[in-house]
């Protein structure tokens, strides 16, 4: 059992580095499943990281739908660790914030900030709510927009 967790880390730590050379995301797509391929199905703490390191990758390779779908597999390994689900929400959060659903991204942040406070992680909670601020200031740059360029319909006589 010792030796299927540390091949588990290794793959793990592979996909990481694959991911930190920006070009060889195919390569750590192929560890990261292979780490989960290999984790026992108790270890939810390894799965969650796992899955949070998947997700951040089809995010920034613009493929939404893969992320979303990992993002919900590693909340579902969060049953033991409020921190990890803080984690999960936060970074949820921010893919909502960055594609511009900014009601589902504030809501989805505000509840990682409280389960951070509650847990005394001060850090997760600053950092998180740098996010918010960030989040809100563009909620009220879009409300100045529609002030500043208010929508209009025009209707074409053809």
């Amino acid at each position: 059992m010792y030796v299927q967790f540390l091949a588990c880390q290794c793959h793990r730590a592979l996909g990481s580095i694959y991911r930190s050379k920006g070009n060889k995301t195919e390569k750590a797509i192929h560890h990261y499943e292979t780490a989960l391929a290999i984790a026992s199905s108790d270890w939810h703490d390894e799965a969650f990281w796992v899955r949070y390191s998947l997700t951040e990758v089809f995010f920034n390779e613009g493929r939404f739908d893969d992320a979303y779908v990992r993002v919900e597999h590693a909340k579902s390994h969060t049953s033991n660790s409020t921190y990890n689900l803080g984690r999960a929400m936060g970074l949820q959060a921010k893919f909502w914030y960055q594609q511009h659903k900014l009601e589902e991204a504030k809501s989805e942040v505000l509840g990682a900030i409280d389960l951070f406070e509650k847990l005394g992680a001060a850090w997760d909670a600053e950092i998180t709510r740098e996010l918010l601020q960030q989040i809100e200031q563009a909620m009220k740059d879009g409300e100045l927009l529609d002030v500043v360029l208010p929508r209009v319909r025009i209707n074409f006589p053809f």
